[in-house]
């Protein structure tokens, strides 16, 4: 088995390396598939397999195989340049500007702390520092999130463009990280800008942000909206203080004081804001992006995203959040109580997925306001250069860009393939890029299942009665070129090779503290829909147990799909340090899933997914593994609350000093006393 192994590390070399080596393939024992077929049996049909299996018997080159050898694969080609990511002209309403002077944090790289430790002097109102709690806001002012499938206007605004599919940011994004992971090939993190404070940083992305990610491609009328499958979305304390949090950082003082329930004045009423969305168009999709803020003077349109970020503690263990509020951000930089801590575990658990949404809302940055739900620590404004940074290797967007608009191109392709095998259907789709542990190329899977509406609405509606009860209780390329298509039948082979290894679908790495710490880390993002839009009493409730392996089987069809990477005119195993100058195409093949395989790797999928973020993560050998990390972190918590009990006593004794421009030039400068 370990010389079968070499031998295909060694041909995928041959294929994807940097200079490809053109060598006689070892001939090798082929794989029987169940029913005493063998893989290239089950790929080409038995004519096929036996031509093939006689080609490798010659010891013939991949340059030297005639087409005849081979059942021709659909290889095709895509170049983002011939990709059009159009925006979609669109009358809004006037877009939420920053408050309190926050914009200076727009034109000042790295955090900006809202009180100097050292000084003790506030660079922002000290108004900002104590936030309300989320049973004072009133967030029945607020309006509103509609979900895709449910927004009216956006659904006519699709019609209207005639597009096919239609979506939002945080619906969307949670699967196009699976693009990335497939066109980059799991590229590594980089984590440069680190400090050596920092002890042994991961390049990996945490186990939540690798695992399988669901949407519904629900119908509607000649039109499908997608949304974010809510099956294991848990009321939590973080989605709500957001809502709450984005409304602080845009309003006056006064105007925000009024969402506070003792607040004796008038509610106000419904802003415009919640209409304020970018629509951009590429293939047959249309995307929203709702804008949360503006500035003029930022690159491009100006808009950016607000993301209110809070600790490790209160991330570690959201459903008890009051043990963990007194964790502090002390320093700029170290393993624990700094900045650079949070900066660290965003870059692993959201920052692709923050990238994506800024990409299809034609945003510039994200501006990030870290906090411990009881007190804001400072700011952060992140331009998608600095993301690209980590994510991609280089400052130059041009790689980030190309890699999105392909990634669109290709989901749209596969939902193409979806809705015509079942046309006029709602229908569940899973997504997971698998990572190879015999070093063969990534692919991804992907699995459509069509439901019945009223089944979609079970599954999302699953843990309604949960989010209603925090609501109440806490809230109130050449496609016949022959020695092309014996490389492509190589990789295939690769691809096949996993499918029949017996890997589980699943994230195999160390169980560092990191990992710990990332795997307790939920993502949140779709969560946050679910605070402000809650669904009607009268929906039936999905079973518990739904979703159990004995669940009768109905249709399903499956895909895989693998690409390789051109550069220039040569194959790389991915693009680096890429220019404009640059011409990068990738060749890719989709195949179906045997009939008889579909089901049990769908399982799999699922229960990778359920192990992830479902019911299942709560297992007591998991918790186990929390429970030690989860007492080191409330010992940063009990020290800080300490620490801030004294440092509250030392304020209270003396005038807050605010920051305010003194000096010559300076409105309020004063006159000299000489």
């Amino acid at each position: 088995m370990r010389k079968e192994i070499d031998e295909i590390h060694k041909r995928n070399k041959q294929v994807l390396g940097d200079a490809p080596v053109r060598k006689p393939i070892a001939a090798e024992p082929p794989r029987k598939a169940p029913g005493g077929k063998s893989l290239k049996e089950a790929l080409l049909g038995a004519k096929g397999a036996k031509e093939a299996k006689e080609g490798r018997r010659s010891q013939k080159t991949k340059l030297q195989v005639s087409e005849d050898d081979f059942a021709k694969l659909d290889i095709k080609h895509l170049n983002p340049e011939e990709l059009d990511f159009q925006p979609v002209d669109y009358e809004i309403p006037p877009v939420p500007r920053l408050a309190y002077g926050l914009d200076r944090v727009l034109f000042n790289p790295g955090v900006y702390r809202l009180q100097d430790p050292r000084s003790r002097v506030y660079n922002f109102d000290p108004y900002l520092e104590k936030i309300m709690s989320v049973n004072e806001f009133n967030f029945s002012a607020l309006s509103e999130y509609k979900t895709s499938s449910k927004d009216e206007e956006l659904l006519a605004l699709t019609k209207k463009m005639e597009t096919k599919f239609t979506g939002s940011t945080s619906s969307m994004s949670g699967v196009l990280q699976h693009f990335h992971f497939l066109l980059s090939n799991f590229r590594p993190l980089n984590h440069n800008m680190l400090s050596q404070e920092f002890p042994k940083p991961t390049n990996k992305f945490s186990k939540i942000t690798l695992g399988p990610s669901a949407i519904f491609l629900r119908k509607k009328d000649d039109l499908y909206a997608i949304d974010a499958d809510k099956t294991f979305d848990q009321p939590n304390i973080m989605s709500w203080l957001g809502h709450s949090l984005e409304k602080l950082l845009t309003v006056e003082r006064t105007e925000f004081e009024r969402y506070r329930r003792s607040s004796g004045d008038a509610v106000p009423g419904e802003d415009e804001s919640s209409r304020c969305y970018h629509y951009s168009k590429l293939g047959n999709f249309l995307m929203r992006s709702q804008l949360d803020a503006y500035d003029p003077r930022l690159p491009g349109k100006g808009i950016f995203d607000l993301k209110t970020r809070a600790v490790v503690s209160i991330r570690m263990n959201h459903q008890e959040y009051e043990t963990g509020k007194g964790y502090q951000i002390r320093y700029d930089r170290g393993e624990w109580e700094s900045y650079e801590r949070e900066f660290y575990d965003m870059t692993r658990a959201t920052m692709l997925k923050y990238s994506l949404q800024v990409r299809m809302g034609r945003m510039d940055g994200i501006f990030v306001a870290y906090h411990n739900v009881e007190r804001i620590f400072g700011f952060q404004y992140l331009p998608i250069e600095d993301m690209d940074n980590v994510l991609h290797g280089q400052k130059d967007t041009c790689l980030g860009d190309q890699e999105f608009k392909m990634s669109i191109s290709l989901l749209d392709e596969l939902m193409q393939k979806a809705t015509q095998q079942y046309p006029d259907q709602t229908l569940h789709l899973h997504f997971h890029t698998h990572q190879s542990q015999r070093g063969n190329p990534p692919f991804m899977y992907i699995f459509a299942e069509p439901v019945t509406e009223e089944r979609a609405d079970e599954i999302q509606n699953k843990n309604q009665a949960a989010h209603k009860a925090f609501e109440r209780d806490i809230v109130g390329i050449i496609k016949d070129d022959p020695s092309l298509q014996a490389e492509w039948h190589e990789i295939q082979d690769q691809v096949d090779e996993e499918l029949g290894g017996g890997d589980e679908v699943d994230i195999k790495e160390a169980e560092t503290a990191g990992d710990v710490e990332a795997a307790a880390e939920e993502s949140l993002e779709q969560s946050s829909e679910k605070t402000s839009e809650m669904a009607d009493d009268s929906s039936p409730k999905k079973p518990k147990d739904s979703d159990a392996p004995d669940t009768p089987k109905g249709p399903l069809m499956g895909w895989t799909l693998a690409v390789r990477h051109r550069l220039n005119g040569e194959y790389v195993e991915r693009p680096a340090k890429l220019t404009s100058e640059d011409s990068w195409t990738i060749e890719y093949h989709i195949r179906e899933l045997n009939e008889s395989d579909r089901w049990s790797l769908y399982e799999k999928v699922k229960k990778a997914r359920d192990d992830l973020v479902g019911e299942a993560r709560d297992s007591a050998s998991n918790k186990s593994q929390l429970d030690g990390y989860r007492q080191l972190i409330q010992r940063y918590s009990d020290k800080g609350r300490a620490w801030r009990e004294e440092q509250d006593a030392l304020a209270a004794a003396v005038e807050p000093k605010v920051y305010e421009p003194l000096g010559p030039g300076s409105e309020k400068e004063k006159p000299s006393s000489g």
